[in-house]
């Protein structure tokens, strides 16, 4: 929670505009361009450039295409008996997406060839890869501004548009004169990956303030802008530090005040809105950033809510509304707070846009110099490639900057770093930079279809045949729908997808869940796709107070997830004693199984007869959970199918005596089944446990073993694995992990 004013004064803004009253912009020849605004003739002769005969582009000559940072040299030639003056023109590049490359103002080192040619080299931080690209060329003995668009193309050579004259105050003459080395917060909005939208609304919050301040020179009033904004996130890169300077950039002269709504609640304070009130009481002009919009739907918020609708009200003019967070949160509060809907108008939307190719490569290096390693050639090269036909190829669908940090960190800094101090004599000379060895390439996604992927685990599972299928047709449906949708069509699907698991221990119960989520985050129900696991003790408090921290702590950090629910019955004890506090648990889910879209799936799971003993004895549950899975137990080929798979994996052979022996045990186990039998996590503790642990004892106290000895189980491992884990003398205690694959 934040509360600053940005001070800083306009200098960029006021210096264009004084330019522009001093000196009126030159009038083109219309006729020297063709009907798409481009210049239709063979040389540079409209009248901003009218004295320069040709502008080219050059990146670093190598051996062979190389994916790179290196500099980028322009080199301008005048006409015969024109000449260059020294400082003449400025230049930018910028990517498409006005990225920034470099410019010549920051760090371009010149040299003159003669009176009427020169050369302007300007390094770069970035790397150059293939793709669109634009240079800005300011030329400063008339203001002018002129744009040539240009391709790098597979083989790092670049071919050149012609030049394209900018207009007067259009977004890219308040771009490279009035925010580009003059504004301190423009370089970390310009370089955010999927900020593109926030780059535009910025730069045209600019473009608008300076259309006021001529129509206050010539008497008028200003132009009004509704300021409040839907800003939708898909991930936590858009922190606060972000969204501070997208503050200043684009509403200047107010106060950013970064608001946690969970925060603005607090149970266990005697006024639990003291916070609220605190931060909505102040007077001074303020741009209210709220975040953690699932708070909201939680108890208190509908109090909260009312506060900021009045403190709205109280004055539009110096009171901005921002909202931020996933699109699924904002629509849900939306739902239940329409009083919100009126701040924002039909455009007053931001959304993180995915990251392409190019921003993922350049968030690799940027975090690679925060780690303050520098890469060989060779090394940056690779990187880059690889990167960027994973990318191609559909693999960082769901990447963010926290990803990429935690591959350089975990990744590569720790290889980089155990190479170095196992050399260290060879680096007294030079610190070693990153080679390709320490980089493991492999270890980059490379699974394109997250959807594709999860379904065939699924697939792979032991049995389950009707659930496998139930749920593969409800993923079919809402891609069906999302497809309508895109396609123009009316689709009214509003459905929920939290579900019943019932079963036995070890039935896979949690591995679908874990699937399930995946595969909701593929399809686009969920916003992250994790699995929480809780149960009544993680959400029951002791004391008064406690139950709904609990739960408002566990649906913050459940939101965008499945919330896994294990013996959900212990949450209801089937009678109306409000002294137990499992009901408020139920109370604080019913809001958000109450709601349309909560980026969020509820799984209750249990025992088939007391799960619907509690859902009889809740009639409001029975209805939100639209799916319900049975899991049966396996049989005993099923249980024989995993224990060989498990056997399998690590290399682990049975002699034919030794797999008739498991079959007969298995076989035995179910037909003595107890109560409290965990099916195939009776079979990994079986063969973890039991067998593996007897094979090694045997094969150390042999004398000597082959290699064929280290792999084949033998039929008294397994009778000697089965005296510690028959389930008739044993009863044992279930361990909450499952996934058993076939």
């Amino acid at each position: 929670m934040k509360n600053c004013m940005n001070t800083y004064e306009d200098e960029g803004l006021n210096k264009r505009l004084q330019e522009l009253m001093e000196n009126p912009p030159i009038a083109r020849d219309d006729s020297l361009f063709n009907a798409d605004n481009n210049f239709s003739g063979k040389t540079i002769s409209f009248p901003q450039l009218k004295d320069l005969r040709s502008i080219t582009l050059k990146l670093p000559a190598a051996e062979y295409p190389i994916y790179s940072d290196g500099s980028v040299t322009i080199r301008i030639q005048a006409k015969d008996g024109a000449l260059i003056k020294d400082g003449q023109f400025i230049f930018y590049i910028y990517s498409e997406d006005y990225f920034p490359m470099c410019n010549s103002e920051e760090n371009g080192k010149t040299t003159r060839l003669s009176s009427n040619d020169e050369c302007i080299e300007m390094p770069c931080r970035y790397v150059w890869l293939p793709g669109n690209y634009t240079l800005f060329l300011r030329d400063k003995s008339n203001s002018s501004l002129t744009r040539i668009n240009f391709e790098i193309e597979d083989s790092m050579n670049i071919v050149q548009e012609q030049p394209i004259s900018c207009i007067t105050c259009g977004i890219e003459d308040v771009l490279t004169n009035c925010v580009e080395n003059i504004e301190p917060n423009w370089g970390l909005i310009a370089t955010t990956p999927g900020a593109s939208q926030l780059r535009k609304y910025a730069l045209e919050s600019r473009q608008l303030k300076i259309y006021n301040e001529f129509r206050k020179s010539l008497n008028g009033k200003e132009l009004n802008c509704n300021r409040n904004l839907l800003i939708y996130t898909t991930n936590k890169d858009w922190n606060e530090k972000t969204l501070e300077a997208f503050q200043k950039l684009s509403v200047p002269g107010h106060y950013f005040t970064y608001l946690d709504c969970a925060a603005l609640y607090n149970a266990g304070q005697v006024n639990p809105y003291e916070m609220l009130y605190e931060k909505f009481n102040n007077t001074t002009k303020q741009v209210y950033c709220l975040t953690n919009m699932s708070a909201l739907l939680n108890t208190g918020g509908n109090v909260i809510v009312k506060r900021v609708v009045e403190k709205m009200h109280e004055d539009g003019d110096n009171y901005k509304l921002w909202l931020c967070g996933t699109r699924q949160e904002i629509d849900s509060v939306m739902e239940v707070n329409p009083s919100l809907k009126e701040f924002f108008m039909r455009d007053a939307i931001i959304e993180q846009q995915a990251y392409t190719g190019f921003e993922l490569v350049q968030s690799f290096f940027k975090e690679l110099e925060t780690e303050h390693l520098e890469l060989t050639a060779q090394a940056k090269d690779a990187l880059s490639r690889a990167v960027f036909k994973r990318y191609q190829q559909g693999c960082f669908c769901s990447w963010s900057v926290s990803d990429t940090h935690r591959f350089v960190v975990e990744e590569i800094r720790s290889r980089y770093t155990h190479r170095v101090i196992n050399n260290i004599i060879e680096s007294t000379v030079s610190l070693p930079l990153v080679t390709l060895e320490d980089i493991p390439l492999d270890l980059l996604p490379d699974s394109s279809n997250t959807f594709e992927d999860s379904v065939r685990q699924l697939n792979e599972m032991v049995g389950l045949d009707d659930i496998k299928q139930s749920i593969i047709t409800m993923a079919n449906q809402t891609r069906f729908f999302i497809e309508r949708r895109n396609a123009g069509f009316h689709t009214s699907n509003n459905s929920t997808h939290h579900a019943i698991f019932t079963g036995n221990p070890g039935t896979g119960k949690t591995t679908v869940a874990k699937l399930l989520g995946k595969i909701y985050h593929a399809i686009g129900l969920l916003s992250k796709g994790e699995v929480m696991c809780v149960d009544r003790t993680r959400l029951v408090g002791r004391f008064i107070g406690e139950t709904e921290e609990n739960m408002k702590t566990v649906l913050e950090e459940a939101r965008g997830n499945v919330l896994f629910i294990d013996e959900a019955y212990n949450l209801s004890e089937g009678t109306a004693d409000r002294k137990d506090y499992g009901h408020k648990v139920i109370d604080s889910l019913l809001t958000v199984l109450a709601q349309p879209n909560p980026d969020m799936v509820i799984i209750f799971a249990g025992y088939e007869k007391e799960m619907d003993a509690m859902l009889n004895t809740n009639p409001g549950l029975m209805g939100r959970f639209p799916y319900k899975y049975r899991f049966s137990d396996y049989t005993a080929e099923q249980l024989m199918e995993i224990a060989l798979h498990l056997f399998a994996k690590d290399d682990y052979i049975l002699s034919g005596k030794a797999e008739a022996a498991l079959r007969q045990k298995i076989c035995d186990t179910l037909s003595h089944r107890t109560k409290n039998f965990s099916n195939a996590r009776w079979v990994e503790q079986f063969i973890r446990n039991g067998i593996i642990p007897a094979m090694a004892d045997r094969i150390v106290r042999s004398s000597s073993s082959s290699c064929q000895g280290y792999q084949q189980v033998l039929p008294c491992d397994i009778e000697a694995g089965y005296r510690q884990f028959n389930p008739r003398m044993v009863e044992l205690r279930p361990i909450r992990q499952v996934g058993f694959n076939a």
